[in-house]
């Protein structure tokens, strides 16, 4: 074992680029040292070395030990092929290899062929002891086809993310993520689960359909990560593994047509990212509601000058559509007062360091204070409700900030006699 991080003169003279890694150097080659594919366990990596030195598929030599061999764990691979040294086959030994964390088997027993209604040479996956796909093995088949094959048609449907799928989904040769956030002990959770399941069947091989249970704690840095909230599932997203753009479903449903629409106007290339910033509208001031976006967000709503008061909508939300009008009359309201600020912002497509414990929309206010402080508003939703919400809260800042420079001013004049006692030392 080498420790990069200390031995870095040694790591970089055999071109260490990334770690953990593992590395099998034969004959004393330290140009091409082989790359360990698989290092999930103990177990996959022994299986892998061993595979390179002897035999790396088991030779399934009838049609009992291919019943048992289907079963020795919950997916196997097995090859059927007439011939075992030439052809097709040695595609399937060097993609065996290279995947030592599945059992591989290899038979070219007749009666074997026959149980699985096989006709032509075969790669099949067994799942829970069930025949699940086929490969039908040509001439010019390559280790990669069949590393593609397996590795698509192992995983399910939909794979829920947890710490033993985590792996197989983080490095999945799909590189097209979409993500279904719901709380399982969620009322339509079933229809919305079903929904995505069966949307799933028309892209396998193109995108991974995967769900994560925003329930579930131990899921709390992969939410943060992907900046969803609790409160905003159920919510579809998609995300390319090699650039981490996200895409988000335009929708508060979650349909079978609107999750194929979505993932076929992605794969089209026409779906519109989520960024951490819109573009500032040259106008986003001019309005009685302020338009903001993620790159002015924080300057107008934290400022000890204003109090801010923002609605934080999605475009598709049609609790939104139908607040937009109030808020509209909230701004003409405070359109000109010297400390108010009504504003907006679509937080779907603009990435927002605070944390929102509402639905859509979600209304927080920001009193004009030096502090940095949010305020969730969690009255009535009417223009008299709302009016009396801001009138309070403005004299409360009013108060909070007089204190606030009494308490500044304590300090400054502390500090100053601290550095003119170290004077007079």
């Amino acid at each position: 074992m080498v420790d990069v991080y200390k031995e870095k003169d040694l790591a970089k003279g055999l071109n260490v680029t990334a770690s953990p890694t593992l590395w099998l150097y034969i004959n004393g080659d330290k140009q091409n040292p082989v790359v360990c594919p698989v290092m999930k366990s103990a177990s996959s990596i022994i299986t892998w070395i061993n595979r390179r030195n002897g035999r790396s598929a088991e030779l399934i030599k009838d049609v009992s030990q291919a019943e048992i061999f289907v079963t020795v764990e919950d997916t196997v691979v097995l090859g059927f092929f007439e011939d075992l040294q030439h052809g097709g086959v040695e595609a399937f030994y060097t993609a065996a290899t290279d995947m030592p964390d599945l059992p591989f088997g290899v038979t070219k027993n007749k009666q074997a062929f026959s149980k699985y209604e096989i006709t032509k040479d075969s790669v099949v996956l067994f799942k829970k002891s069930k025949k699940s796909d086929e490969f039908e093995v040509s001439s010019e088949v390559t280790k990669e086809d069949l590393i593609r094959f397996v590795r698509v048609r192992e995983m399910e449907l939909v794979t829920e993310y947890n710490g033993t799928t985590a792996a197989k989904i983080l490095s999945s040769v799909v590189i097209n993520h979409i993500i279904l956030f719901a709380n399982k002990s969620e009322e339509h959770f079933g229809e919305n689960y079903e929904a995505f399941k069966t949307a799933a069947t028309a892209f396998i091989g193109k995108v991974l359909f995967v769900f994560i249970d925003t329930d579930e704690h131990r899921n709390g840095r992969i939410l943060e990560y992907f900046r969803v909230r609790d409160v905003e599932a159920p919510v579809v997203r998609m995300v390319n593994l090699t650039n981490n753009v996200q895409y988000q479903i335009q929708s508060e449903e979650i349909t079978s047509e609107i999750v194929t629409a979505f993932c076929q106007t992605y794969l089209d290339g026409k779906a519109k990212p989520k960024l951490q910033s819109e573009p500032v509208p040259e106008d986003w001031d001019k309005k009685p509601v302020k338009e903001l976006v993620g790159s002015n967000f924080e300057k107008v709503g934290f400022n000890e000058e204003r109090n801010v008061f923002i609605m934080f909508y999605a475009p598709w939300c049609k609790k939104c559509e139908e607040f937009f009008q109030l808020w509209e009359k909230l701004g003409k309201v405070y359109e000109k007062h010297e400390s108010v600020v009504i504003a907006k912002i679509d937080a779907t497509a603009n990435d927002i360091n605070i944390l929102l414990q509402q639905r859509y929309p979600a209304l927080m206010f920001f009193p004009a204070v030096f502090s940095e402080k949010v305020l969730p508003y969690l009255g009535e939703r009417t223009l008299e409700a709302l009016v009396e919400f801001v009138e309070n809260q403005v004299e409360l800042a009013k108060a909070e900030k007089a204190q606030e420079e009494v308490e500044r001013k304590k300090y400054i004049e502390a500090q100053k006699s601290k550095e003119k006692t170290k004077e007079e030392l």
